[in-house]
C-alpha cells in the first residue's frame, strides 16, 4: 500500500540549453524512471510536475502524445503540467476548446496508467534504451561542439535580437542573471526566444543529425534497422523525431543567413552559419530517411498553417534585420526610439506566426 506521495517538478528549459534537445529529453526520461523506482522501493507514490510547454525546445508537444511518451510506470494516474501564457488562449479561450484539452489530458493519463501501476516494475527495453543513450551522447557532443566554436557567443548576441528582447518587458524575471553576460548565465526562455526570432530554431533539432549519422556509420545496416524499429515502437523516440521534424520545417537557413550578416566578424559569421546549415541539411536528410517522406508531409494541418504564413513572415524577418541594424547604429535618440518601437512589433509578429515565444 502506497500511503505517502511526493511531487517532483521536472524542468525542460535549462536542460535543453545545456545539452540540446535529444539529450535533454532523454536525461529527463531517465531521471523519471530512477525516481519512480526509488518511490516503489520506499512505498512512496511519485507524482511528476512537468514544467513544459510553449516551444518544442521547452517541452511543448501535442498533449496526448506527450503523455503517451512518458516512461512506463512514471504517470500512475496522476500528472501535473504547466501551460505557457502564449498558448492559453488557443487551448482555453472558450468552453469547447478548454473541455477538449482537459479530455485529452485526462484520457492520456488514464490510458498511460492502464497496466502501469506504481507498485509494478515497468517492462525494460534495454536495446532501445542503449541506443537512445548512445544517440543522446553523440547529439550532446555535437551541440557542445557548436557552443565551443570560436566566436559563437558574439554570433548569438549579434545575429539575434537577444539583447533587444529585454525591451519587451515580458515575464517576471530578467533575461540574464545579475551581472552576467555568457551563455551559461542566460536564462533559458530568451535563449530559445532569440533562436526562434532569427529562424535558426536550433534548440529544437541541433545535434540529432550528427547523432543519427554516427549511429548508422558505427552500426551499419543493423543500426539502421534498429532506428526503424524504434521509430515504429518507441513512443518517446517517435515524439522526438516528430517534433524535431516540425521544428526543421519552420527553420530557414536563408533567413538565418540574413541575420548572420549583422555579425561584425563576417569570417566567423560565415563559418558558424555554415556549420549550423550543414547540420540542418544532415538532420533533414536523415529524418527523411527515417520517416520515408518529405519534411512534415505527415503533418498536413501544421504544414498548411505555416505555409500560409511563410511569405509574410519572411518579409517581417527582412524588415527585422534592417531594424536591428538601425537600432544598433542609429546616432539619434528619436530615430532609435522609432526603430525600437517597430522592432518590438516585428518580434511580436514573428512570435505570433510561430505560435510561441520561447
Amino acid at each position: 500500500d502506497f500511503g505517502a506521495r511526493q511531487e517532483i517538478m521536472l524542468g525542460y528549459s535549462d536542460s535543453n540549453k545545456d545539452g540540446g534537445f535529444l539529450a535533454s529529453n532523454w536525461e529527463l526520461a531517465k531521471a523519471q524512471k530512477r525516481l519512480a523506482a526509488i518511490g516503489r522501493k520506499h512505498k512512496v507514490r511519485i507524482s511528476f510536475f512537468h514544467g513544459r510547454g510553449g516551444s518544442v525546445s521547452r517541452g511543448g508537444a501535442p498533449t496526448g502524445r506527450a503523455v503517451a511518451a512518458q516512461p512506463t510506470g512514471t504517470v500512475a494516474g496522476r500528472m501535473r503540467v504547466t501551460e505557457q501564457g502564449e498558448v492559453v488562449s488557443s487551448k482555453f479561450a472558450n468552453r469547447g476548446t478548454g473541455l477538449n484539452q482537459l479530455e485529452v489530458l485526462v484520457a492520456g493519463v488514464l490510458a498511460h496508467g492502464v497496466g502501469s501501476h506504481a507498485d509494478v516494475e515497468p517492462k525494460e527495453t534495454p536495446e532501445f534504451d542503449e541506443a537512445l543513450e548512445a544517440l543522446a551522447g553523440m547529439s550532446q557532443a555535437s551541440y557542445a561542439g557548436l557552443m565551443a566554436e570560436p566566436g559563437f557567443l558574439d554570433y548569438f548576441n549579434q545575429a539575434s535580437p537577444v539583447a533587444e528582447l529585454a525591451l519587451l518587458k515580458m515575464g517576471s524575471r530578467p533575461d540574464r542573471r545579475f551581472g552576467a553576460s555568457g551563455i551559461a548565465d542566460l536564462r533559458a526562455i530568451p535563449w530559445v526566444f532569440a533562436w526562434s526570432q532569427n529562424r535558426h530554431l536550433l534548440t529544437g533539432w541541433y545535434g540529432i543529425g550528427s547523432a543519427l549519422s554516427s549511429f548508422v556509420t558505427v552500426r551499419g545496416e543493423a543500426g539502421r534497422d534498429l532506428l526503424a524499429r524504434m521509430f515504429e515502437h518507441s513512443r518517446f523516440f517517435r515524439l522526438i523525431v516528430d517534433e524535431a521534424e516540425k521544428t526543421l520545417y519552420q527553420s530557414d537557413m536563408e533567413i538565418a543567413r540574413l541575420y548572420s550578416g549583422l555579425v561584425s566578424d563576417s569570417h566567423a559569421a560565415g563559418r558558424i552559419h555554415a556549420r549550423i546549415a550543414a547540420e540542418y541539411e544532415l538532420t533533414r536528410r536523415l529524418i527523411g530517411d527515417l520517416t520515408g517522406g518529405d519534411l512534415s508531409a505527415r503533418f498536413p494541418m501544421f504544414k498548411r498553417r505555416f505555409d500560409n504564413l511563410r511569405r509574410q513572415m519572411d518579409d517581417i524577418h527582412r524588415l527585422q534585420v534592417d531594424l536591428l541594424r538601425e537600432v544598433r547604429t542609429s546616432p539619434g535618440m528619436a530615430d532609435r526610439k522609432r526603430a525600437t518601437d517597430a522592432l518590438l512589433v516585428s518580434i511580436n509578429c514573428i512570435s505570433a506566426g510561430l505560435g510561441w515565444t520561447g
